[in-house]
């Protein structure tokens, strides 16, 4: 799970009090979407050039940098779109340099989301990268439309990129991934995250501007054209083909010493979860939500893989993931759980038991 946020503004020069604004808002859109990732943070600006500033720091702590002041003040100049992502590192080591956005030929971008045919991407597109994300947007660069692109990979993603024209933001999603805009017309300037509490913070906590925040639908490119903001932004959608893996749980992936197999899945350097992405699972009511059988039986699933009491552990719908809730309150996904028993080292899925190791409970080392 990442974070992608950012903006689109006309071409219009702000005044002193919009400027004002935007910095603010684009402030809390960042520190918000440190909780998708705080591996790494990343941002570009796009206007006559690109230019990129990366760093390891957590997002409310590279918001304090000169790198992304420097993005935030050439709004005043010739700077258009701005590109942010906040990483939780799924492929790829934790440095400087794999953090996003990415420039892949004519194209800049930042992904959310894992792609799951790494090697016959990097076999079709002769490219071999750190990052898979790279492969996304090298795929995109090589194509003319995002139809012949999305035929490269299988990933679940959520996309903010810029092509070629540096003055058109492109966004886009598949099911698994959300994404969500507010065009605030006062300021013809378009503001984008992967939730949509944080545009809701982001604008009500910073001015007064009303305005609804709406959820892209999938399978939709979303083009952006800053120089036809007015009013409404003019929006140019373009409709793709493309098949979502379907997410459910009820099978163990994890392995053990005994069955001498690794926990790590086909790339060496990621734990497996607790689930597969396959055909169906999941059992949903008249209301189209998760039964209450499915989730108990899942509940339970998880309290004998991890540990932990049944009620601590939450299902989010919406990124369609389990979310665990310590006793002090901090709030882990399932891949976290999974990734501090890496780190940890323990030999046994039962945290709980590893205290020596890790507890569950607290959600830290002891």
């Amino acid at each position: 799970m990442c974070g992608i946020y950012g903006m689109a503004k006309s071409t219009t020069p702000y005044t002193k009090k919009q400027y004002k604004d935007v910095r603010r808002i684009m402030r809390e859109l960042a520190i918000d979407s440190e909780s998708r990732g705080s591996h790494s943070s990343g941002i570009a600006s796009v206007g006559d050039e690109v230019i990129l500033h990366k760093s390891l720091l957590e997002s409310s702590k590279f918001v304090d940098t000169k790198q992304y002041s420097s993005v935030i003040k050439s709004l005043r100049d010739d700077t258009r779109i701005i590109l942010g992502h906040t990483r939780f590192a799924t492929q790829g080591k934790i440095t400087v340099e794999n953090s996003h956005p990415f420039i892949v030929g004519n194209t800049v971008g930042a992904h959310n989301g894992c792609v799951y045919n790494i090697k016959e991407m990097e076999k079709k597109l002769d490219k071999v990268c750190p990052v898979d994300s790279q492969l996304i947007f090298k795929s995109i660069d090589k194509s003319n439309t995002i139809e012949e692109a999305v035929k490269y990979f299988d990933s679940d993603f959520a996309l903010c990129f810029v092509k070629e024209n540096q003055s058109v933001l492109n966004l886009c999603r598949e099911t698994n991934r959300p994404l969500h805009v507010a065009y605030v017309p006062e300021l013809k300037t378009l503001f984008f995250a992967s939730e949509k509490g944080f545009i809701e913070d982001s604008l009500y906590t910073c001015t007064d501007y009303d305005v609804d925040v709406i959820q892209l639908n999938k399978n939709v490119l979303y083009s952006y054209d800053v120089n036809k903001f007015d009013k409404v932004t003019n929006v140019t959608k373009t409709d793709f083909d493309y098949q979502s893996r379907v997410y459910t749980y009820n099978i163990n992936n994890y392995k053990t010493k005994t069955t001498s197999t690794s926990y790590l899945n086909y790339d060496d350097t990621q734990p497996y979860v607790n689930s597969l992405w396959v055909n169906g699972g999941i059992s949903y009511d008249e209301h189209g939500q998760p039964t209450e059988d499915w989730i108990s039986r899942e509940q339970e699933n998880l309290v004998n893989l991890y540990g932990g009491d049944q009620l601590q552990w939450m299902y989010d719908d919406v990124d369609m993931q389990w979310l665990y809730i310590t006793d002090y309150g901090d709030m882990l996904t399932e891949y976290q759980i999974a990734t501090k028993l890496i780190d940890s080292g323990v030999d046994d899925v039962d945290l709980v038991n590893q205290e020596d190791d890790y507890n569950l409970q607290t959600g830290r080392k002891v």
